[in-house]
């Protein structure tokens, strides 16, 4: 038994629309106009094309042009012959949209985490090699700023050597900026800033630092962190030349808190194994918490809200992690002679040929 249902149609020939039923017979139809009848078309070569406000349209597979628009709402007869109504696209339509916003969520939810995690297992898939390539194109010389006198660089080595168990894989330097700063770098390169020394008091602070930024380097929070700040093109492409550019993003990189709590328990087990008091790192980090202030939070919610808003510890909060690690009666020795620590405070200025200020693009 044939039915029929209200329609226009487009042949894809002639601009002619034609007002027509369509005669439903099993999985077929035709298309009748007046005394005409077109067909036979199956139901299953039309494509659902788009909803108007008057007409749902459809065309047909391998004619161009030809438009099928089944007047007002399909009638429920018809629905079952006719291809699915796509209201958002493929695969929403197909899951409906309460279950394809919950899907969406959990992929959105998903890539967030591997954004934020990958560097974290992808770090220590780079290899070693890849990682001093990109510290060599990185910082090079530094601009001509890394001191060089043969009894600072004496004892720079002998403070390292006492603070790592291999540092033949690690370049330590001191670079002629005025900053009290020092930072590790990609490669197994640290830089201690020649305005930390001149505010170090005792070579066993510069001890506590120097151990702080060898942690980043052993635990692999220096790629962590470039591959943070940067993303997976740094390591696949390198750098493209905008050396002051990409020097100033890495420096300005900050670690999680996480990462800067475990370089501060690598530091206390180096000064540990080295024998070197942690009082000097703690009173390194007493005169900065006066500088930055957090000594003088006396609220307990305001010092948990300023320390979960830094990247880094506080200063005061470091100060007394140091503190707590000092065993009483130790037979503590120092971390360089007083010639040393001379030799090492003094080396930028002994050093006639060494470059002073950044002599890169840093803002």
């Amino acid at each position: 038994m044939a039915t029929f249902f209200d329609a226009w149609h487009f042949d894809g020939q002639s601009a002619v629309r034609r007002n027509v039923e369509i005669q439903a017979i099993g999985n077929q139809f035709y298309l009748l106009e007046q005394e005409r009848r077109h067909g036979p078309f199956a139901f299953g070569d039309l494509k659902f094309l788009e909803t108007k406000a008057d007409a749902t349209i459809y065309g047909l597979d391998g004619r161009d042009g030809w438009r099928l628009a089944v007047r007002g709402h399909v009638p429920a007869e018809l629905a079952p012959l006719l291809p699915p109504v796509k209201t958002y696209g493929g695969l929403i339509d197909r899951l409906g949209l309460g279950k394809a916003s919950l899907v969406f969520a959990a992929i959105s939810a998903a890539v967030v985490a591997v954004v934020l995690l990958s560097p974290q297992w992808l770090a220590p898939l780079i290899p070693s090699s890849v990682e001093q390539k990109l510290g060599n194109a990185l910082v090079g010389d530094f601009g001509g700023r890394f001191c060089d006198t043969p009894k600072g660089k004496a004892a720079l080595a002998k403070l390292t050597r006492s603070l790592d168990d291999h540092p033949r894989d690690l370049q330590v330097e001191v670079a002629n900026i005025d900053m009290l700063n020092a930072v590790a770098l990609p490669g197994g390169k640290v830089l201690i800033f020649q305005g930390l020394l001149d505010q170090a008091r005792s070579p066993d602070e510069v001890a506590g630092v120097l151990a702080h930024e060898i942690g980043h380097v052993r635990e692999r929070h220096v790629m962590q962190g470039l591959l943070r700040q940067m993303g997976l093109a740094v390591v696949l492409g390198g750098f493209d030349g905008s050396g002051g550019s990409s020097l100033n993003s890495l420096l300005s990189t900050t670690y999680t808190r996480d990462s800067e709590r475990e370089a501060d328990d690598h530091s206390l087990k180096a000064l540990k194994q080295a024998n070197v008091s942690p009082v000097g790192t703690a009173d390194f980090f007493n005169r900065l918490a006066a500088m930055d202030g957090s000594r003088d939070l006396k609220d307990q919610q305001a010092r948990t809200m300023a320390s979960y808003t830094s990247s880094h510890p506080l200063s005061d909060e470091r100060r007394k992690l140091f503190e707590k690690a000092v065993v009483k009666g130790s037979a503590y020795k120092p971390a360089l002679t007083p010639d040393e620590w001379r030799e090492l405070k003094t080396m930028c200025a002994q050093d006639r040929d060494v470059k002073s200020g950044w002599g890169f693009d840093i803002e």
